[in-house]
């Protein structure tokens, strides 16, 4: 990790690290896109039961945190094959380690 740069994250941004604990905690981290269509059993158990999928967030910098800390949470280590991802969305490495720390 880079020690002088600061991990500092927007109020939007440690929202969706919120929201990322969120769906980890309620049902997993598997997003279901937007455009995917269910099979009809998926339906009728939406219908009965609530949807328990989250859903994809709109923005893509977003969701790439989200997704990164629902796989980080899931490993129970930093996702290496996502922290590309967060970088190309801007992210220096102070920023992505201190979002796997707080999301193992």
């Amino acid at each position: 990790m880079d020690r002088l740069t600061t991990p500092e994250l927007s109020k939007t941004e440690w929202a969706a690290v919120s929201v990322a604990f969120q769906d980890a905690a309620a049902c997993g981290c598997v997003a279901v896109s937007a455009s995917a269509r269910p099979s009809m059993l998926g339906r009728i158990a939406d219908t009965l039961f609530g949807s328990r999928r989250p859903t994809p967030l709109a923005d893509p910098r977003l969701e790439a945190i989200r997704q990164f800390v629902c796989t980080t949470r899931r490993q129970r280590k930093p996702a290496a094959d996502l922290a590309p991802v967060l970088a190309d969305h801007g992210f220096n490495p102070a920023q992505i380690e201190a979002i796997a720390l707080l999301a193992i």
